[in-house]
């Protein structure tokens, strides 16, 4: 009876020493709890992980890496270094056999995060870069693992690639930039890149419903049907034998046009129309070529402020540079142009007629001056003939007065008076026709500077259209 006593008393002994050893050993609480199985899960994970080691089970297997590419927001697109900028995720997806546990020993755990920097990630980095800076990461970098080995990195950049650029439409352009990305160190033999949809090729929608970011858009460009393209291909280099897999993704981005079509176009064309404008100036006025010049500084004006919008040492030229050129080109011709026909026009102060075979061209019945709506010229021999007749009929009438006049005069003083009168009536009328003769022929020189400045109205307003039409 004592023995049996003393035999339960040990054991309820033992069962209390098993009780309080197993409280201490086990954290207490299930949210405890799971913090400790995921402390010696990584442990664990981490302890003999060489990151330098492909995750493959035999060497000649190839790491399965799955990609997507999803925009954040387009950074710059700079016109002098010709550099594209742009945040984006890079969704990258591959298994990893050193990575696996057995959900069950863990408590449960099915995932845990790592640093991305303790484990073997795809060496995917971007070829073109351009040299002002390397690729840029916004935050640190932790992955995802699962229980089964799978991994999933999502990155976030900011990249910077080369963008040659081509200015020749600005500024209603449209540049497609291309950012190629390939492992660096691994062949297509060692790491087989793909695209989680399993295509060789892809549309990278940039603004997608289901995501959980917004792509911000840029004040000076936007996306052409707002998404990108994404292509797989691959290329041998003469350093290795086996080729390797790029992923080029091509943007095209347009230039919002508004702030340029104030500030360059609509000065341009205004300032273009005005050239023609010019020979609409009456001839002999000297306001032409004021007109002229003041135009010319305008323009001197508005092409510094396109060196501000623009870098003018870049490859391409923009067509509205060859616009501002040849309206600068336009003006010094109309300027010079307009000095000829201003002293065309003054020749009929030096008494010179006009000649026959211009007056025939320019200011005949079948002329220039019919086709260019300046209507019809009078000829100058009508004038002289009313003013002749004109003449003769007063002196007639001289000759009339003076015969009533002086009835009583003798036969002799009456011819040498009227010889006299005839005398001065003849010197008054040469003098008279000599002066409309004077006037005419200036009107003639002046007619003609109207002419010829009429048809350079149409020339240049032709020349504007077309310089317009096809630069601007």
């Amino acid at each position: 009876m004592l023995f049996s006593l003393l035999k339960q008393a040990l054991l309820a002994l033992v069962l209390i020493v098993s009780l309080v050893c197993t409280s201490k050993g086990q954290p207490q609480g299930n949210r405890i709890g799971e913090v400790y199985y995921e402390e010696d899960l990584i442990t664990r994970l981490l302890s003999r992980y060489v990151k330098e080691a492909r995750p493959v089970l035999h060497p000649n297997d190839a790491v399965s890496v799955s990609v997507k590419f999803s925009f954040v927001r387009i950074e710059d697109l700079d016109e002098s270094t010709d550099t594209f900028s742009a945040s984006m995720f890079i969704v990258q997806m591959w298994n990893d056999p050193r990575l696996k546990w057995n959900i069950s020993e863990f408590g449960g755990v099915r995932n845990v995060r790592l640093p991305a920097n303790k484990l073997w990630v795809p060496d995917l980095v971007l070829y073109n870069v351009a040299h002002r800076s390397p690729p840029q990461s916004l935050y640190e970098e932790t992955v995802t693992v699962t229980s089964d080995g799978s991994i999933v990195w999502v990155p976030m950049l900011t990249l910077h690639s080369t963008c040659p650029m081509d200015l020749r439409d600005f500024p209603y352009d449209v540049q497609t930039c291309s950012l190629v990305f390939g492992s660096w160190m691994h062949t297509s033999w060692e790491m087989n890149v793909t695209f989680i949809s399993k295509k060789t090729e892809m549309d990278v929608v940039l603004n997608e419903e289901d995501s959980s970011y917004l792509v911000h858009p840029h004040p000076q460009w936007e996306l052409v049907n707002n998404k990108a393209h994404a292509k797989l291909s691959s290329k041998k280099y003469e350093c290795c034998p086996q080729p390797f897999t790029l992923i080029t993704v091509s943007v095209q981005l347009k230039r919002r046009p508004q702030f340029y079509r104030y500030l360059t176009v609509g000065p341009a064309a205004i300032l273009g129309l005005l050239v023609p404008v010019i020979y609409l100036v009456p001839a002999p006025r000297h306001d032409k070529m004021l007109f002229g010049l003041l135009l010319l500084l305008c323009l001197t004006v508005l092409l510094a402020i396109l060196q501000q919008a623009i870098p003018f040492d870049h490859g391409s030229l923009p067509k509205i540079c060859s616009f501002y050129l040849g309206t600068m080109i336009l003006t010094c011709m109309s300027i010079v142009t307009s000095v000829i026909v201003t002293n065309v026009s003054i020749r009929g102060v030096r008494r010179k007629p006009l000649p026959a075979w211009i007056h025939a061209i320019f200011l005949g019945r079948r002329s220039l001056r019919r086709l260019i709506c300046l209507g019809d010229y009078g000829p100058i021999n009508n004038l002289y003939a009313s003013e002749i007749q004109t003449q003769n009929q007063g002196l007639q009438d001289v000759e009339n007065v003076s015969e009533q006049l002086l009835p009583n005069v003798e036969e002799g003083n009456r011819d040498r008076t009227l010889v006299q009168i005839s005398k001065y009536i003849k010197y008054i009328v040469g003098k008279m026709a000599a002066d409309i003769s004077y006037e005419n022929i200036n009107q003639e020189w002046e007619e003609l500077g109207r002419v010829i400045d009429r048809c350079l109205f149409l020339a240049f307003f032709a020349l504007y259209i077309f310089t317009a039409s096809s630069l601007l």
